[in-house]
């Protein structure tokens, strides 16, 4: 709390000296002041203006081709566009067009596409920016402005393809090992001698046979030789075909070849027979759910008591399986449940950290702000403000010394926390915001160029405030521009039409996004522009 002293009201009755009042030095005269809102009103009129008529102060030279992609979930207007891993571009729009996403790209005017050319979105890491890959075309002739390219679609899973391979090697490695343990043994050998055994007496019962039945045999052998005319007619065919094959698998090429000549696969493979050796073996002693329904009894009747409320359809999972309203239901459930989420991760978060030093007042005031936008054109602001003036009270007080009465005003002001919740919308390089502004009611407009670096913002509140040195309308003019990705500085006119306490102030502060949230909180270094 702090105090501040007037000079007594005239009393009737009473002697009263001259009341003298002392202002700041270089304080505007309010000639000054209406001159500058004038001022800053023509250039938002004229601006205004060009942009109705079709104009722009800046257009960036190049020229501009579309992509149309089912989803462009990461990609930000600014984003950069590459060919061949070098930077040709960047990503100007982000449009919805028939339920799919519209790319409009600003290519550099000395960069030459060959048409046929492809877009694919791509990122820089694992959690890394979003970016759009061109990719050459071999089709004659130039891209023009107003060309319309290919989305290219995304890459096979090679990971899931190496695990199917890693499962089919660990049958082989089974069947290996199964055959090795059935005759590396006495006990194999001695199955071998029955088996030879049982051979010759194999061989008699088929000379029988083969006696009683000469007559199939014989159509038997006359279609077989029917199979090696054909086999000698296309033999040469398929042993090129073969010798193809078998090369590419001495060559290490596709999967069987990487099956035999590729040693680390193999020591995986290994590995993982080892790791299902282990879990044969619990389950052979009883561990583990798995172990449990092998060797204890009480588990498997259980087991079947519950399969048989499913079958009868009792329970949340029975009614699943045999209530087709309740999948119905359930089905529907999810499906809105899924538009839900898509919709939370098309949010972009911005937050933002500001603080501003008031001259006049010798005060600082500071911003905390969390600005959520759905789409391009519509976002809201929260903001918690430090106000430096956020309660002020007046008192009025009577003395009478000598039979003279005197009457004192004394101010106090006390630092109070207040708040923001405003809906903007944006249309092209204007934006307004309407809404909650520091616990009253307000609106605002900005202006934003040279690519969204520099703003122009105009806010007016507390229309019939409670401050008793601040009687008109809170109005205030501010600047901004952004050096870095998430550096600014500002300046401006603050409270401007209430001559007690109007101030020059000066200031800056941070931004993040969500991308950049995320790579802070992945320990990642911030990029700057």
């Amino acid at each position: 709390m702090r105090g501040r002293f007037h000079p007594a009201l005239p009393v009737e009755g009473a002697t009263q000296a001259p009341i003298i009042r002392s202002d700041h030095l270089g304080r505007f005269t309010t000639e000054a002041k209406v001159g500058l809102v004038v001022i800053v009103a023509v250039l938002m009129l004229t601006f205004l203006t060009f942009r109705v008529g079709e104009f722009t102060f800046i257009k960036e030279k190049g020229y501009r081709i579309y992509a149309l992609f089912d989803s462009a979930a990461g990609l930000d207007t600014k984003s950069q566009v590459s060919f061949a891993g070098v930077g040709v571009g960047k990503v100007e729009g982000i449009d919805l067009v028939d339920n799919r996403a519209k790319i409009t790209m600003l290519i550099r005017p000395g960069v030459k596409l060959r048409k046929g050319a492809k877009a694919s979105i791509r990122a820089t890491g694992l959690l890394g920016e979003k970016y759009l890959e061109i990719i050459t075309g071999k089709e004659a002739g130039i891209l023009n402005d107003g060309d319309t390219i290919e989305a290219s679609g995304e890459a096979a899973d090679v990971d899931r393809l190496v695990n199917q391979l890693s499962s089919v090697a660990g049958d082989i490695k089974a069947v290996t090992s199964a055959l090795k343990g059935s005759f590396g043994t006495e006990e194999g050998a001695e199955s071998v001698k029955e088996l030879l055994s049982n051979f010759r007496d194999l061989s008699k019962n088929l000379n029988l046979l083969i006696g009683s039945n000469k007559d199939s045999l014989g159509k038997s052998i006359s279609n077989f030789e029917e199979f090696s005319r054909l086999l000698k007619e296309d033999g040469p065919k398929l042993i090129k075909a073969l010798n193809n094959i078998t090369g590419k698998i001495e060559r290490g090429e596709g999967t069987l070849g990487k099956l035999v000549s590729d040693e680390g696969l193999y020591k995986r493979l290994d590995s993982s027979l080892e790791n299902i050796s282990m879990i044969t073996g619990k389950i052979a002693n009883g561990e583990g759910t798995l172990g449990r329904l092998a060797t204890d009894d009480g588990v498997y009747k259980k087991l079947d008591a519950t399969l048989g409320r499913l079958e009868k359809g009792e329970g949340t999972i029975g009614r699943l399986l045999t209530d087709e309203s309740a999948y119905e239901n359930l089905n529907s459930a999810l499906e809105g449940l899924g538009n839900v989420v898509s919709r939370i991760e098309r949010f972009k978060t911005i937050v933002g950290f500001r603080n501003e030093y008031q001259f006049d007042q010798d005060e600082n005031k500071g911003y905390f702000s969390v600005q959520l936008q759905p789409r391009q054109d519509k976002f809201y602001l929260l903001e918690v403000v430090d106000d430096p003036r956020g309660e002020v009270t007046k008192t009025t007080r009577t003395t009478t010394v000598n039979g003279v009465s005197n009457t004192t005003e004394d101010l106090n002001i006390k630092r109070r926390l207040k708040i923001s919740a405003l809906l903007g919308r944006r249309f092209s390089d204007i934006a307004l915001r309407i809404g909650l502004m520091e616990n009253t009611f307000g609106l605002g407009a900005d202006i934003y160029l040279f690519d969204d670096n520099f703003k122009i913002s105009l806010d007016a509140w507390e229309f019939n405030g409670d401050d008793p040195e601040s009687e008109k309308v809170h109005l205030k003019a501010t600047a901004s521009y952004t050096f870095f990705k998430y550096l600014f500085v500002q300046g401006g006119y603050d409270n401007i039409v209430n001559e007690k306490v109007d101030t020059i102030f000066l200031g800056g502060g941070l931004k993040f996004d969500d991308e950049d949230l995320k790579y802070m909180l992945t320990g990642s270094t911030l990029k700057f522009k």
